[in-house]
């Protein structure tokens, strides 16, 4: 049995021999301390949902973005370490819109009606050599319109969701990128 070991080569830190729900504490603590020490990412400002030690959020501080942005980061334990590619690509080009169709109809009942979410796109591929759903979307409805930018990474035993949202669509974009590549992992075996 083996379990993810996250290191951030910008700190230098590495948790070894931790079972995937510690190397998800780890992964985020490593990752908050990431983006207070490596000088490209000290803009932004990073706190851990309360009930939660999978996920975090980061926030562009005032004036270091070219338009407000957040990025939500997310681990949990993958349903598969391999999955299958044709599987991938048929759930990013069937479920991921019909999921899209339902939340607007929700929405289009709700107490807030006039918001709606535009699939601009949503595909199977692979990020930095791990089988990925990648999809873009706008939500509209609001002031201006949004643009979430997220991958959905099968990275050995773990799920890593990372989601950027901002009213720029290559900020979003780039911000995705910029988390996607701060992370390194490595898988090791359990201790016995």
């Amino acid at each position: 049995m083996k379990s993810v070991v996250l290191v951030f080569s910008a700190i230098d830190r590495t948790f070894p021999k931790l079972p995937l729900q510690v190397a998800a504490i780890a992964f985020l603590a490593t990752l908050l301390a990431t983006l207070v020490v490596h000088p490209a990412m000290a803009k932004w400002a990073g706190s851990r949902n309360f009930f939660s030690t999978s996920s975090s959020e980061f926030l562009c501080r005032p004036l270091a973005c070219p338009a407000p942005s957040k990025v939500t980061a997310r681990i949990s334990s993958s349903p598969t370490r391999s999955p299958d590619r044709q599987a991938l690509a048929k759930y990013a080009s069937q479920n991921i819109p019909a999921a899209v169709e339902q939340a607007n109809l929700n929405a289009a009942s709700s107490l807030a009606p006039g918001r709606k979410i535009e699939r601009l796109s949503s595909t199977a591929t692979e990020v930095r050599g791990y089988p990925t759903i990648a999809q873009e979307m706008r939500f509209v409805g609001g002031k201006e319109p949004v643009y979430m930018s997220k991958v959905t990474m099968f990275v050995k035993s773990a799920l890593v969701d990372i989601a950027s949202y901002s009213p720029s669509r290559e900020t979003a974009r780039r911000n995705r990128d910029l988390f996607v590549g701060a992370m390194q992992v490595e898988d090791i075996p359990l201790p016995r």
